[in-house]
């Protein structure tokens, strides 16, 4: 079968976006699995489907894991949608497995979005771990190597982990046993975070179900959230990735606003064997 899908990124985080409607009949893990396949398939960190009526937006991991939400990936989302007609505003809400976010177009040429990404949830149980476990600066052992940690649900399940250098590959293979650690139930996303100065940090990500990413929108809000609440940076700040720059802003209520780029790469058509 035939599909028209458009793969577009936010700050080389890749994503495939389809309308719903389009594979309505289709077993969607194996089909998440193939078209994300970097080899085989276009390739992509991740799968997103469109819904009208209310704009919704549902989420897959490369993996053809469902995930709540993705912060680039609603960036992607709100240009898919005015490019396909879906809507002709600059201001909507979409419906997403972490609630309503609302967005709001700041720019059409250049792209830009600034999405309302909520507050952060601190239950231990929104992150898979046992009740009453403390998941603020707590001390975790993770392939014989003990590393301080801070997690915490913020639109998806996130830890965040302060390093000197977030550019140090080494740190990749520890950053991966995080993620996977039996305390996780469903695992979880592990941003490494270099602060640079109050308004500036460095960023990479570990994301469940694709591995690194070139950039992570959720894991931008997160890392940004826990550093305010250490003291180690403003309520604004610029969080640079390997292909770009997200801007975070945080409330004295720990909302969270999240503003960047989305670009789209190409439409056309994919031939699906199933």
């Amino acid at each position: 079968m035939k599909l028209t899908l458009t793969k577009s990124h936010g700050c080389g985080n890749d994503f495939v976006l389809l309308h719903a409607k389009d594979v309505r009949d289709v077993p969607l893990e194996p089909l998440i699995r193939a078209v994300c396949d970097r080899r085989t398939g276009v390739g992509a960190d991740g799968f997103i489907l469109a819904e009208k009526d209310p704009l919704t937006m549902r989420f897959y991991n490369a993996d053809g894991s469902a995930a709540p939400m993705c912060g680039n990936g609603i960036r992607c989302f709100a240009r898919f949608c005015l490019e396909e007609g879906l809507t002709d505003s600059d201001s909507f809400p979409v419906q997403t497995g972490a609630g309503e976010k609302q967005v709001d177009i700041v720019s059409r040429a250049p792209f830009l979005a600034r999405i309302a990404m909520g507050k952060p949830d601190y239950r231990p149980e929104m992150v898979g771990a046992a009740p009453g476990a403390n998941l603020w600066d707590y001390t975790l052992d993770a392939g014989g190597a003990r590393v301080t940690l801070c997690s915490f649900f913020l639109s998806t399940v996130h830890t965040v982990w302060f390093v000197d250098d977030a550019a140090d590959d080494s740190l990749l293979p520890l950053a991966e046993k995080i993620h996977s650690h039996p305390m996780f139930a469903a695992k979880t996303n592990v941003n490494l975070v270099e602060v640079i100065d109050d308004a500036t940090i460095r960023m990479r990500t570990w994301e469940r179900g694709v591995g690194p990413t070139l950039a992570c929108g959720t894991g931008a809000c997160s890392a940004v959230l826990a550093a305010y609440k250490k003291g180690l940076c403003g309520p604004d700040v610029t969080v640079r990735l390997p292909r770009g720059e997200l801007y975070i802003s945080v409330a004295p209520d720990e909302s969270v606003t999240m503003t960047g780029p989305a670009q789209r790469i190409l439409k056309g058509e994919y031939e699906y064997e199933g």
